[in-house]
C-alpha cells in the first residue's frame, strides 16, 4: 500500500471522503484529480450539452460522482433559473454578456459570438450540495468565464475556512461584462486562510480579426491564433490552505487531505509544513512517513531540476 492509500484508510477519511467540485467541468474529470478519484466524491456542473459527453468517465472514476446539468450561481436567482450566453466556443459560455467591443482586439474573438441564450436551471453551489447530502467542500475549481470569485464567496463562511485547495481561471482583458478579472481575485485572497501554489498565463495573438483578414486573407486569422505573436490574456490560479492561518479550523483530517493535496499539486515542500504541523498537533507515525516522503520528494525534484539549472547557468537557456 503506497502511502497516499495509507491515508485514505485513516478513519477520518473512510467517514468524510474528499469532495472535490468543479464548476464548468467541461471536457471530464480535472487531471489533477485522476490519482485520488476512486477516494473521492467528485461533483461536476456543466450546463451546456455540447460539454457534458465527457463527463461520462468521470462518473466511473470518482469513489461517487454527482453531476449537476444546471448553472451554479452567488445567489438563488428568481424562479430558479438564470440566462447563459452559448456562444461558439462552448468554453467561452457564460451567464455574463460578452464584451463584443473589447473582443474584437483580439484575434479570438469569434469564439465569444453568441450563438444562442437560453435560461436554465440554477442554484447556489450550498444548496446543490445540500441537495445531494454533501455538507462540505476540500477542493474547489472553477471555470465559469467570469464568476469564479464571487462563487467562491458565496460558500458559507465555516465552509471556506475548511476549504484546502482553491482553482480559479480569471480573465485579463475584460472579455465578460462585470467578470471578476485576476487584479480582484489575487486582492480578496490576501484576506483568506491561502497561498498562491500556481499562477499559469494563458495567451492569445492580438490583432482585430477584419483587419487581419483584409492584410493576410480570409483563411489567415486562424494561423495568427496558432502562430502569431501573443499577449496574456487569462489565468489559471491555484491556492493551496496555509497550514498556519485559522489553524483551529484544521482538524486531523484537514491536515491529512492537506498534505496530500500539495503533494499531487507538486509542492512537497508546501506537504513537508503540513506534515510538521500535523506532527506537532497529532503525533504519531503516519505523519513522520508524510515528513519524510516529502523530503525525498523534495531531494528528487532538485536532482530533476540540476541539469537545467547547470545549462542555465552556462548560459545554454
Amino acid at each position: 500500500m503506497n502511502l497516499i492509500d495509507r491515508i485514505f484508510a485513516e478513519p477520518e477519511l473512510q467517514a468524510a471522503p474528499p469532495v472535490l467540485v468543479d464548476v464548468g467541468a467541461a471536457g471530464g474529470a480535472h487531471a489533477a484529480w485522476r490519482r485520488i478519484a476512486r477516494q473521492a466524491i467528485g461533483v461536476g456542473f456543466e450546463p451546456d450539452a455540447r460539454e457534458a459527453a465527457p463527463l461520462g468517465d468521470a462518473q466511473r472514476q470518482f469513489k461517487r460522482w454527482i453531476f449537476c446539468p444546471g448553472l451554479a450561481v452567488p445567489e438563488t436567482p428568481p424562479g430558479g433559473q438564470a440566462t447563459l450566453h452559448l456562444t461558439r466556443s462552448p468554453q467561452c459560455s457564460s451567464t455574463l454578456k460578452p464584451r463584443t467591443a473589447t473582443l474584437g482586439e483580439w484575434a479570438f474573438a469569434e469564439f465569444f459570438e453568441v450563438q444562442e441564450t437560453l435560461r436554465f436551471p440554477a442554484t447556489t453551489l450550498r444548496d446543490a450540495l445540500a441537495d445531494a447530502g454533501v455538507d462540505r467542500v476540500d477542493w474547489l475549481k472553477c471555470d465559469t468565464q467570469g464568476l469564479d470569485l464571487r462563487l467562491f464567496r458565496s460558500l458559507p463562511s465555516e465552509w471556506r475556512t475548511r476549504l484546502l485547495a482553491v482553482e480559479f481561471e480569471p480573465g485579463l482583458i475584460n472579455a465578460y461584462e462585470g467578470e471578476d478579472p485576476l487584479a480582484e481575485v489575487l486582492a480578496a485572497m490576501k484576506t483568506e486562510p491561502f497561498w498562491l501554489a500556481e499562477l499559469t498565463v494563458g495567451r492569445t495573438a492580438r490583432g482585430r480579426p477584419g483587419l487581419l483578414a483584409s492584410h493576410l486573407g480570409a483563411g489567415a486569422v486562424r494561423w495568427v491564433r496558432r502562430l502569431g505573436p501573443s499577449a496574456p490574456a487569462w489565468a489559471n490560479a491555484k491556492f493551496l490552505r496555509d497550514p498556519a492561518l485559522a489553524a483551529e479550523a484544521l482538524d486531523r483530517r484537514a491536515l491529512l487531505l492537506s498534505w496530500v493535496f500539495a503533494t499531487i499539486s507538486g509542492q512537497p515542500g508546501a506537504a513537508l509544513t503540513v506534515a510538521d504541523a500535523g506532527t506537532q498537533r497529532f503525533g504519531g507515525e503516519l505523519f513522520a512517513a508524510m515528513g519524510k516522503a516529502s523530503v525525498s520528494q523534495l531531494r528528487w525534484a532538485m536532482v530533476r531540476s540540476l541539469p537545467g539549472a547547470v545549462w542555465r547557468r552556462l548560459g545554454f537557456g
